[in-house]
Parts: C-alpha cells; structure tokens; sequence
C-alpha cells in the first residue's frame, strides 16, 4: 500500500479549511495532519508534522503569504508548498512565481481538481493552473523593473500603498531595519536623492502600481 499525501492546510477563514480538510480525509490516499489559521502557528505545524504539503492561502492573516514560504523552505526544503487564490495575477502571486512556489490552484476550482493539483505536486512536479500559466506568459519582462530585485520591487509597491517601514517588515517576516536597507538600495539603483521623491518617482518610471 502507497504511503498517503500527508497535508497541512493553513487559511483564515477556520469553517472552510475545515470543510477542506473533511474532504480531503475521503480522499484515497491523502491524510490533513493539521489545520491552522495563522503565521505562527502553520510555521510550528511545518516544524513538527512531518507533512509533504502545505495548502494555504496567499495571505494568512497579518502574514504575507510569499515570505511565509519563502521561512518554511528554508526550515524544511523537502516540503512542498501549494498557493490557493481568488485572482491569478496578484502581485502575491507574481512574487510566489518568481519564488519558485511548488503549486498554486484557483480557489474556485473543483474538490476533483485540487486533488489533483496536490498529488501533481506531492510527486514533485511543480503545478500552475490555467490562470496563472497564461498571467506568466503575458507578463512584463523582468527588465523593465530597472534593475531592481523581486524584493525590491515588492517593499517598493508597499511603500506606494502607504505602509510604514515596520509594517512591511511585520509583512515580510523581515525586520524595519532590512527593509530601509532596500529602499536605501532602491533610491541608488534609481539615483533618487530624497526619500520623499521615491514613490513618485517610481510610479513615473511604471515601477509600482495604484492600488486597486
């Protein structure tokens, strides 16, 4: 007898993951170990379950989906991740392609698809819906973002929606001092002298984005 999926489905919303979980369990074949709400907890449920997959949502919380990710295969490079999401072209989903995320499903997708998605993944091939396949396909080309890294890119976008240096690094599990680091590395890159130029200046050159 094959030995079954073992999951860990991390999402805000507890009656869903449940439901998900339920489902999942008469599935042949896969096993949720666990089912968590928060940061915290889905980072100590990776350390100590022994799970193959982690399902969970592009923001869990107060926790940046993407940096989450990014701590769990660092603690456990064995185990897969699987993003699910309601908008395939996100910027959470742009920044957990280019991190390398293991899958990523549609929250709208059939139970019967998911399943599927997850025994892609759990076999180590890497799973992309539709959706985010053709968002890949007709993205912009990485230089068009002069120069500056995925990372920078990504504080650069939270700083034009308003965020504080320590909420950004309260998002990216990183702390305030990293984050001011990149944007002192950002107004180089950018030869921007004053800090109150910055954002502006980056909206000009099509580097971030209004809000939706």
């Amino acid at each position: 007898m094959s030995r079954s999926i073992k999951i860990i489905i991390a999402d805000g919303q507890r009656l869903l993951s449940d439901s998900l979980s339920l489902a999942l369990n008469q599935q042949d074949g896969i096993e949720v170990k666990q089912v968590v709400d928060s940061g915290p907890a889905l980072m100590k449920s990776a350390e100590k379950s022994g799970a193959d997959i982690v399902i969970t949502e592009v923001s869990l919380g107060d926790a940046d989906g993407v940096a989450l990710i990014q701590k769990i295969k660092r603690q456990n490079s064995e185990l897969r991740v699987m993003l699910l999401t309601q908008n395939a072209d996100s910027a959470q989903v742009l920044k957990a392609v280019d991190y390398n995320v293991d899958g990523i499903q549609m929250k709208s997708c059939s139970l019967e698809e998911l399943v599927s998605a997850i025994r892609i993944v759990a076999s180590g091939q890497k799973f992309y819906a539709p959706q985010v396949l053709k968002m890949i396909a007709t993205r912009p080309p990485v230089e068009s973002q002069a120069g500056l890294s995925a990372r920078e890119v990504e504080i650069m976008q939270m700083l034009a929606e308003g965020l504080s240096a320590r909420e950004i690094g309260d998002r990216l599990l990183i702390s305030s001092r990293t984050v001011e680091t990149h944007k002192a590395n950002v107004m180089r890159k950018l030869n921007v002298k004053k800090a109150t130029h910055l954002v502006k200046i980056a909206f000009d050159r099509g580097l971030v984005k209004a809000s939706r």
